[in-house]
Protein backbone atom coordinates (compact mmCIF):
# COMPACT_ATOMS: atom_id res chain seq x y z
CA UNK A 1 0.00 0.00 0.00
CA UNK A 2 1.21 3.50 -1.17
CA UNK A 3 2.49 6.07 1.88
CA UNK A 4 2.25 9.60 1.45
CA UNK A 5 3.59 11.90 3.95
CA UNK A 6 0.48 15.08 4.34
CA UNK A 7 2.25 18.25 5.97
CA UNK A 8 0.11 21.04 6.31
CA UNK A 9 -0.70 23.49 8.94
CA UNK A 10 -4.57 24.48 8.17
CA UNK A 11 -6.09 21.95 9.79
CA UNK A 12 -9.32 21.29 7.98
CA UNK A 13 -7.81 21.11 4.36
CA UNK A 14 -5.20 18.60 6.07
CA UNK A 15 -8.08 16.55 7.22
CA UNK A 16 -9.87 16.84 3.79
CA UNK A 17 -6.89 15.73 2.03
CA UNK A 18 -6.31 13.16 4.50
CA UNK A 19 -9.63 11.60 3.69
CA UNK A 20 -9.46 12.37 -0.01
CA UNK A 21 -6.04 9.96 0.46
CA UNK A 22 -7.40 7.43 2.36
CA UNK A 23 -10.33 6.62 0.03
CA UNK A 24 -7.90 6.39 -2.84
CA UNK A 25 -6.35 3.22 -0.28
CA UNK A 26 -3.43 4.89 0.60
CA UNK A 27 -1.41 5.08 3.97
CA UNK A 28 -1.44 8.37 5.34
CA UNK A 29 1.40 10.07 7.91
CA UNK A 30 0.06 13.50 8.43
CA UNK A 31 1.57 16.69 10.52
CA UNK A 32 0.82 20.44 10.44
CA UNK A 33 4.87 20.87 11.50
CA UNK A 34 8.04 20.09 9.64
CA UNK A 35 10.40 19.15 12.48
CA UNK A 36 7.72 16.60 13.73
CA UNK A 37 7.74 15.65 9.65
CA UNK A 38 11.39 15.12 9.90
CA UNK A 39 11.43 12.56 13.37
CA UNK A 40 8.34 10.48 11.51
CA UNK A 41 10.55 10.19 8.61
CA UNK A 42 13.57 8.34 10.73
CA UNK A 43 10.72 5.92 11.87
CA UNK A 44 8.40 5.32 8.55
CA UNK A 45 8.59 4.72 5.43
CA UNK A 46 6.67 7.10 2.92
CA UNK A 47 6.69 6.65 -1.10
CA UNK A 48 5.43 10.48 -1.66
CA UNK A 49 5.40 13.87 0.40
CA UNK A 50 2.95 16.47 -0.02
CA UNK A 51 4.30 19.74 2.09
CA UNK A 52 2.96 23.11 2.44
CA UNK A 53 5.03 25.50 1.53
CA UNK A 54 4.63 27.94 4.40
CA UNK A 55 4.51 26.16 7.87
CA UNK A 56 4.78 28.04 11.42
CA UNK A 57 8.13 26.38 12.04
CA UNK A 58 10.22 25.75 8.63
CA UNK A 59 10.19 26.50 5.51
CA UNK A 60 8.35 24.09 3.09
CA UNK A 61 10.61 24.44 0.71
CA UNK A 62 14.16 24.50 2.94
CA UNK A 63 12.13 20.92 3.83
CA UNK A 64 12.32 19.54 0.62
CA UNK A 65 16.28 18.65 0.10
CA UNK A 66 16.01 17.17 3.91
CA UNK A 67 12.73 15.28 3.29
CA UNK A 68 14.24 13.67 -0.33
CA UNK A 69 17.76 12.64 1.79
CA UNK A 70 15.14 9.67 2.91
CA UNK A 71 15.24 7.23 0.25
CA UNK A 72 14.93 10.05 -2.52
CA UNK A 73 11.23 10.48 -1.92
CA UNK A 74 9.70 13.03 -4.27
CA UNK A 75 8.15 16.37 -3.03
CA UNK A 76 5.33 17.85 -4.24
CA UNK A 77 4.96 21.66 -3.06
CA UNK A 78 1.51 23.33 -2.12
CA UNK A 79 0.82 27.06 -1.93
CA UNK A 80 -1.37 29.97 -1.85
CA UNK A 81 1.50 31.72 -1.83
CA UNK A 82 2.81 31.30 -4.85
CA UNK A 83 5.18 32.77 -7.49
CA UNK A 84 7.65 31.95 -10.17
CA UNK A 85 10.45 32.62 -8.46
CA UNK A 86 9.09 30.11 -5.81
CA UNK A 87 8.41 27.58 -8.14
CA UNK A 88 11.66 28.15 -9.85
CA UNK A 89 13.55 27.72 -6.25
CA UNK A 90 11.47 24.49 -5.05
CA UNK A 91 12.24 22.44 -8.52
CA UNK A 92 15.71 23.77 -8.69
CA UNK A 93 16.16 22.36 -4.59
CA UNK A 94 14.47 18.61 -6.53
CA UNK A 95 10.73 19.03 -6.02
CA UNK A 96 8.80 16.59 -7.97
CA UNK A 97 5.74 19.56 -8.79
CA UNK A 98 4.73 22.89 -7.61
CA UNK A 99 1.00 23.22 -7.37
CA UNK A 100 -1.03 26.56 -6.31
CA UNK A 101 -4.42 26.35 -3.77
CA UNK A 102 -7.08 26.69 -4.49
CA UNK A 103 -6.90 23.54 -6.39
CA UNK A 104 -9.77 20.62 -6.62
CA UNK A 105 -8.39 17.53 -4.42
CA UNK A 106 -8.65 15.25 -7.71
CA UNK A 107 -5.88 17.29 -8.92
CA UNK A 108 -3.70 16.93 -6.46
CA UNK A 109 -4.57 13.24 -5.98
CA UNK A 110 -3.72 12.69 -9.93
CA UNK A 111 -0.26 14.37 -9.72
CA UNK A 112 0.44 12.28 -6.30
CA UNK A 113 -0.80 9.05 -8.18
CA UNK A 114 1.54 10.14 -11.14
CA UNK A 115 4.87 10.53 -8.53
CA UNK A 116 3.84 7.13 -7.29
CA UNK A 117 3.91 5.27 -10.88
CA UNK A 118 7.20 7.34 -11.56
CA UNK A 119 8.67 6.07 -7.92
CA UNK A 120 7.49 2.70 -8.68
CA UNK A 121 8.87 2.01 -12.24
CA UNK A 122 12.36 3.86 -11.02
CA UNK A 123 12.25 1.01 -8.30
CA UNK A 124 11.28 -1.61 -10.94
CA UNK A 125 14.39 -0.21 -13.07
CA UNK A 126 16.93 -0.06 -10.80
CA UNK A 127 16.33 -3.78 -8.96
CA UNK A 128 15.87 -5.04 -12.79
CA UNK A 129 19.91 -2.86 -13.75
CA UNK A 130 21.49 -3.07 -10.12
CA UNK A 131 24.30 -6.12 -9.54
CA UNK A 132 22.67 -9.19 -8.00
CA UNK A 133 24.48 -10.12 -4.66
CA UNK A 134 23.83 -13.88 -4.45
CA UNK A 135 23.56 -16.09 -1.24
CA UNK A 136 21.08 -17.06 1.59
CA UNK A 137 23.76 -17.66 4.31
CA UNK A 138 23.17 -15.07 7.54
CA UNK A 139 26.34 -13.69 6.92
CA UNK A 140 25.98 -12.43 3.75
CA UNK A 141 22.56 -11.42 3.65
CA UNK A 142 23.77 -9.40 6.81
CA UNK A 143 25.83 -7.68 4.82
CA UNK A 144 23.99 -7.05 2.39
CA UNK A 145 20.98 -5.49 4.24
CA UNK A 146 23.57 -3.17 5.87
CA UNK A 147 24.53 -2.69 2.08
CA UNK A 148 20.84 -0.94 1.48
CA UNK A 149 20.27 0.89 4.81
CA UNK A 150 23.54 3.15 4.18
CA UNK A 151 22.83 3.16 0.61
CA UNK A 152 20.21 6.49 0.99
CA UNK A 153 22.61 8.38 3.14
CA UNK A 154 25.60 10.22 2.08
CA UNK A 155 27.53 8.36 4.54
CA UNK A 156 31.33 7.00 3.97
CA UNK A 157 31.35 3.24 3.64
CA UNK A 158 34.29 0.87 4.23
CA UNK A 159 33.82 -2.51 2.88
CA UNK A 160 36.44 -4.97 5.00
CA UNK A 161 37.01 -8.21 2.95
CA UNK A 162 39.71 -10.54 1.52
CA UNK A 163 40.05 -10.20 -2.16
CA UNK A 164 37.37 -12.26 -4.43
CA UNK A 165 34.61 -11.60 -1.92
CA UNK A 166 32.49 -8.88 -3.92
CA UNK A 167 33.35 -5.70 -2.53
CA UNK A 168 33.10 -3.81 -5.79
CA UNK A 169 29.53 -5.51 -6.25
CA UNK A 170 28.85 -4.36 -3.03
CA UNK A 171 30.10 -0.52 -3.70
CA UNK A 172 27.85 -1.11 -7.14
CA UNK A 173 25.02 -1.75 -5.45
CA UNK A 174 25.21 1.10 -2.69
CA UNK A 175 25.54 3.65 -5.60
CA UNK A 176 22.63 2.37 -7.73
CA UNK A 177 20.19 2.88 -4.54
CA UNK A 178 21.85 6.16 -3.42
CA UNK A 179 20.41 9.22 -4.61
CA UNK A 180 23.39 9.56 -6.40
CA UNK A 181 22.07 6.84 -8.95
CA UNK A 182 22.13 8.80 -11.82
CA UNK A 183 25.45 10.09 -11.04
CA UNK A 184 29.15 8.91 -12.42
CA UNK A 185 30.24 5.54 -10.45
CA UNK A 186 34.12 6.05 -10.88
CA UNK A 187 36.46 2.95 -9.43
CA UNK A 188 40.10 3.48 -8.56
CA UNK A 189 42.11 0.61 -7.84
CA UNK A 190 44.57 1.97 -5.32
CA UNK A 191 47.12 -0.82 -5.74
CA UNK A 192 46.94 -0.96 -9.21
CA UNK A 193 47.93 2.37 -10.51
CA UNK A 194 51.93 3.44 -10.63
CA UNK A 195 52.59 5.75 -7.10
CA UNK A 196 54.34 7.86 -9.76
CA UNK A 197 50.88 8.65 -11.53
CA UNK A 198 48.14 7.60 -8.69
CA UNK A 199 48.39 11.76 -7.62
CA UNK A 200 47.69 13.00 -11.07
CA UNK A 201 45.30 10.07 -11.69
CA UNK A 202 43.26 10.70 -8.58
CA UNK A 203 43.11 14.90 -8.95
CA UNK A 204 43.88 15.80 -12.43
CA UNK A 205 47.22 17.67 -13.45
CA UNK A 206 47.26 20.88 -15.30
CA UNK A 207 48.70 21.09 -18.43
CA UNK A 208 52.38 22.55 -18.61
CA UNK A 209 53.44 21.17 -15.30
CA UNK A 210 55.96 19.75 -17.09
CA UNK A 211 57.69 19.83 -20.37
CA UNK A 212 55.08 17.86 -22.88
CA UNK A 213 52.99 17.40 -20.48
CA UNK A 214 48.74 17.90 -20.92
CA UNK A 215 46.27 18.71 -18.84
CA UNK A 216 44.07 15.98 -17.49
CA UNK A 217 40.61 15.87 -15.37
CA UNK A 218 41.22 13.12 -12.55
CA UNK A 219 38.83 10.93 -11.41
CA UNK A 220 37.45 12.95 -8.59
CA UNK A 221 36.28 15.65 -11.29
CA UNK A 222 34.75 12.91 -13.42
CA UNK A 223 32.93 11.51 -10.33
CA UNK A 224 31.51 15.02 -9.47
CA UNK A 225 27.63 14.56 -8.40
CA UNK A 226 28.22 10.27 -7.95
CA UNK A 227 30.19 7.68 -6.03
CA UNK A 228 33.89 7.72 -6.03
CA UNK A 229 34.85 3.44 -4.93
CA UNK A 230 38.66 3.45 -3.76
CA UNK A 231 39.35 0.46 -4.37
CA UNK A 232 42.53 -1.37 -1.90
CA UNK A 233 42.77 1.63 -0.47
CA UNK A 234 45.01 0.15 2.16
CA UNK A 235 47.77 0.46 -0.55
CA UNK A 236 47.23 3.98 -1.04
CA UNK A 237 50.30 6.00 -0.25
CA UNK A 238 50.62 8.22 3.06
CA UNK A 239 51.23 11.15 1.37
CA UNK A 240 48.18 11.00 -0.69
CA UNK A 241 46.46 9.35 2.06
CA UNK A 242 46.98 13.23 3.39
CA UNK A 243 45.44 15.04 0.63
CA UNK A 244 42.26 12.02 0.19
CA UNK A 245 41.38 13.44 4.03
CA UNK A 246 41.22 16.89 3.03
CA UNK A 247 39.03 16.27 -0.02
CA UNK A 248 36.78 14.09 2.02
CA UNK A 249 37.13 17.39 4.14
CA UNK A 250 36.86 20.18 2.67
CA UNK A 251 35.41 18.92 -0.41
CA UNK A 252 37.57 20.69 -2.62
CA UNK A 253 41.41 19.83 -4.06
CA UNK A 254 44.41 21.43 -6.16
CA UNK A 255 45.47 19.42 -9.49
CA UNK A 256 48.92 18.41 -9.49
CA UNK A 257 50.44 21.61 -10.46
CA UNK A 258 47.57 23.78 -9.91
CA UNK A 259 46.35 26.61 -7.60
CA UNK A 260 42.87 27.03 -8.24
CA UNK A 261 40.84 24.84 -5.61
CA UNK A 262 38.27 22.57 -7.41
CA UNK A 263 35.03 22.09 -5.64
CA UNK A 264 33.66 18.14 -6.01
CA UNK A 265 30.47 16.42 -4.87
CA UNK A 266 31.32 13.22 -4.21
CA UNK A 267 30.57 10.11 -1.94
CA UNK A 268 33.49 7.95 -1.24
CA UNK A 269 33.18 4.06 -0.77
CA UNK A 270 36.15 2.66 0.20
CA UNK A 271 37.62 -1.15 0.27
CA UNK A 272 40.50 -3.17 1.27
CA UNK A 273 41.41 -6.44 2.20
CA UNK A 274 44.13 -5.45 4.65
CA UNK A 275 43.67 -4.68 8.51
CA UNK A 276 43.95 -0.87 8.81
CA UNK A 277 44.03 -1.19 12.17
CA UNK A 278 47.02 -3.33 11.94
CA UNK A 279 48.60 -1.22 9.14
CA UNK A 280 48.04 2.34 11.42
CA UNK A 281 50.49 0.54 14.53
CA UNK A 282 52.77 -0.08 11.77
CA UNK A 283 52.88 3.69 10.21
CA UNK A 284 51.26 2.76 7.21
CA UNK A 285 47.75 3.96 7.16
CA UNK A 286 46.77 7.24 8.78
CA UNK A 287 44.40 7.09 11.85
CA UNK A 288 42.56 10.29 11.54
CA UNK A 289 41.67 8.73 7.12
CA UNK A 290 40.65 5.61 9.33
CA UNK A 291 38.53 7.71 11.14
CA UNK A 292 36.74 9.29 8.67
CA UNK A 293 36.56 6.48 6.41
CA UNK A 294 35.04 3.62 8.82
CA UNK A 295 32.48 5.87 9.48
CA UNK A 296 30.21 2.65 8.88
CA UNK A 297 31.88 -0.52 7.80
CA UNK A 298 30.83 -3.73 6.42
CA UNK A 299 32.16 -7.20 6.39
CA UNK A 300 32.42 -9.00 3.80
CA UNK A 301 32.59 -12.79 4.33
CA UNK A 302 34.75 -15.07 2.70
CA UNK A 303 33.50 -17.67 0.96
CA UNK A 304 34.90 -20.78 3.50
CA UNK A 305 32.80 -18.97 6.02
CA UNK A 306 29.63 -19.49 4.06
CA UNK A 307 29.58 -22.65 2.43
CA UNK A 308 25.77 -22.50 2.33
CA UNK A 309 26.16 -20.21 -0.21
CA UNK A 310 28.59 -22.12 -2.84
CA UNK A 311 25.77 -24.40 -4.98
CA UNK A 312 23.39 -21.24 -4.93
CA UNK A 313 26.43 -19.56 -6.72
CA UNK A 314 28.06 -22.46 -8.68
CA UNK A 315 24.46 -22.89 -10.10
CA UNK A 316 23.92 -18.92 -11.07
CA UNK A 317 27.17 -18.88 -12.37
CA UNK A 318 26.55 -22.25 -14.74
CA UNK A 319 23.19 -20.30 -15.70
CA UNK A 320 25.14 -17.06 -16.59
CA UNK A 321 27.83 -18.94 -18.86
CA UNK A 322 25.61 -21.39 -20.32
CA UNK A 323 23.70 -18.69 -21.71
CA UNK A 324 26.66 -16.38 -22.69
CA UNK A 325 27.96 -19.52 -24.50
CA UNK A 326 25.04 -21.16 -25.93
CA UNK A 327 24.98 -23.99 -24.29
CA UNK A 328 22.12 -26.04 -22.55
CA UNK A 329 23.33 -27.15 -19.67
CA UNK A 330 20.96 -28.44 -16.62
CA UNK A 331 23.19 -28.63 -13.83
CA UNK A 332 25.94 -30.11 -11.80
CA UNK A 333 26.47 -33.33 -10.77
CA UNK A 334 26.97 -34.47 -6.89
CA UNK A 335 30.49 -35.89 -7.09
CA UNK A 336 31.27 -32.50 -8.93
CA UNK A 337 29.85 -30.54 -6.60
CA UNK A 338 31.05 -32.46 -3.82
CA UNK A 339 34.47 -31.36 -5.35
CA UNK A 340 33.63 -27.31 -5.07
CA UNK A 341 32.40 -28.02 -1.30
CA UNK A 342 35.00 -28.77 -0.21
CA UNK A 343 37.88 -27.07 -1.60
CA UNK A 344 38.96 -23.99 0.47
CA UNK A 345 38.36 -21.07 -1.55
CA UNK A 346 41.46 -18.79 -0.80
CA UNK A 347 40.15 -16.71 -3.86
CA UNK A 348 36.61 -16.80 -2.66
CA UNK A 349 33.46 -15.88 -5.19
CA UNK A 350 35.82 -14.40 -7.60
CA UNK A 351 37.96 -17.99 -8.03
CA UNK A 352 34.04 -19.84 -8.22
CA UNK A 353 33.18 -17.98 -10.56
CA UNK A 354 36.76 -18.96 -12.78
CA UNK A 355 36.41 -22.59 -11.97
CA UNK A 356 32.50 -22.41 -13.30
CA UNK A 357 33.42 -20.47 -16.68
CA UNK A 358 36.47 -23.27 -17.19
CA UNK A 359 33.95 -26.31 -16.50
CA UNK A 360 31.11 -24.65 -18.77
CA UNK A 361 33.84 -24.48 -21.90
CA UNK A 362 34.59 -27.63 -21.05
CA UNK A 363 31.36 -29.40 -20.22
CA UNK A 364 30.55 -31.42 -23.33
CA UNK A 365 26.93 -33.34 -22.12
CA UNK A 366 23.71 -31.52 -20.55
CA UNK A 367 25.94 -31.60 -16.70
CA UNK A 368 29.17 -30.57 -15.83
CA UNK A 369 30.94 -33.88 -14.28
CA UNK A 370 33.90 -34.08 -11.63
CA UNK A 371 36.55 -34.01 -14.41
CA UNK A 372 35.51 -30.96 -15.97
CA UNK A 373 36.21 -28.83 -12.25
CA UNK A 374 39.51 -27.51 -12.65
CA UNK A 375 41.15 -26.56 -9.55
CA UNK A 376 44.90 -25.24 -8.86
CA UNK A 377 47.53 -27.99 -8.74
CA UNK A 378 47.88 -29.90 -5.25
CA UNK A 379 44.34 -29.43 -4.23
CA UNK A 380 42.58 -31.77 -5.44
CA UNK A 381 44.42 -34.81 -3.04
CA UNK A 382 42.35 -37.71 -3.13
CA UNK A 383 44.99 -39.90 -0.85
CA UNK A 384 44.16 -40.27 2.46
CA UNK A 385 46.19 -38.47 5.33
CA UNK A 386 47.84 -40.88 7.89
CA UNK A 387 45.85 -40.51 11.14
CA UNK A 388 49.23 -39.67 12.92
CA UNK A 389 50.02 -37.20 10.68
CA UNK A 390 46.14 -35.69 10.77
CA UNK A 391 46.57 -35.63 14.85
CA UNK A 392 49.23 -33.98 15.11
CA UNK A 393 48.07 -31.03 12.31
CA UNK A 394 44.84 -30.10 14.32
CA UNK A 395 47.23 -30.47 17.50
CA UNK A 396 49.54 -27.98 16.20
CA UNK A 397 46.77 -25.76 14.40
CA UNK A 398 44.79 -25.65 18.01
CA UNK A 399 47.98 -24.44 20.33
CA UNK A 400 49.00 -22.10 17.72
CA UNK A 401 45.38 -20.56 17.93
CA UNK A 402 45.08 -20.57 21.40
CA UNK A 403 48.34 -19.08 22.28
CA UNK A 404 47.10 -16.35 19.66
CA UNK A 405 43.88 -15.90 21.56
CA UNK A 406 45.87 -15.60 24.87
CA UNK A 407 47.81 -12.85 23.67
CA UNK A 408 51.11 -14.94 24.15
CA UNK A 409 50.60 -16.13 27.37
CA UNK A 410 50.83 -19.53 27.29
CA UNK A 411 49.95 -20.80 30.78
CA UNK A 412 46.43 -19.24 29.68
CA UNK A 413 46.41 -20.70 26.83
CA UNK A 414 47.68 -24.49 28.61
CA UNK A 415 44.60 -23.90 31.03
CA UNK A 416 42.51 -23.48 27.81
CA UNK A 417 43.32 -26.65 26.29
CA UNK A 418 43.08 -28.76 29.83
CA UNK A 419 46.87 -29.64 29.28
CA UNK A 420 49.89 -28.57 31.69
CA UNK A 421 51.84 -26.12 30.63
CA UNK A 422 54.86 -28.76 30.37
CA UNK A 423 52.72 -30.37 28.13
CA UNK A 424 52.08 -27.53 26.20
CA UNK A 425 55.69 -26.41 25.74
CA UNK A 426 56.28 -30.04 24.72
CA UNK A 427 54.08 -29.94 21.85
CA UNK A 428 55.99 -26.38 20.94
CA UNK A 429 59.11 -28.12 20.55
CA UNK A 430 57.69 -30.66 18.07
CA UNK A 431 56.21 -28.38 16.17
CA UNK A 432 59.48 -26.11 16.08
CA UNK A 433 60.96 -29.27 14.97
CA UNK A 434 58.68 -29.86 12.41
CA UNK A 435 57.67 -33.28 13.66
Amino acid sequence: MPRVLLIEDHEGLRESLELNFKQKGWDVVSTSSGEEALKLLEEERVDVAVIDKKLPDISGISLIERVRAFDDIPVIIITAYGNVEDAVNAMKKGAWDFIEKPFEPEFLINRVERALREVSLRKKKEIEEEPEIVGRSPSIVKAKELALKVAPADTTVLLLGESGTGKELFAHLIHKRSRRRDGPFVIINCAAIPETLLESELFGIEKGTATGVEGRVGKFEVADGGTVFLDEIGDLPLPLQAKLLRVIEEKSFERVGGRRRIKVDVRIIAATNKDLEEEIKKGNFREDLYFRISTFPIHIPPLRERREDIPVLAEHFLKKYSAAMRKKIKGIRREAMKILMEYPWPGNVRELENVIERAVILAEGNYIEKEEIILPAGERKEEIIPLKELIKKVEREAILHAIELCGGDKEKAAEMLGITLRTLYNKLKEVEDGS
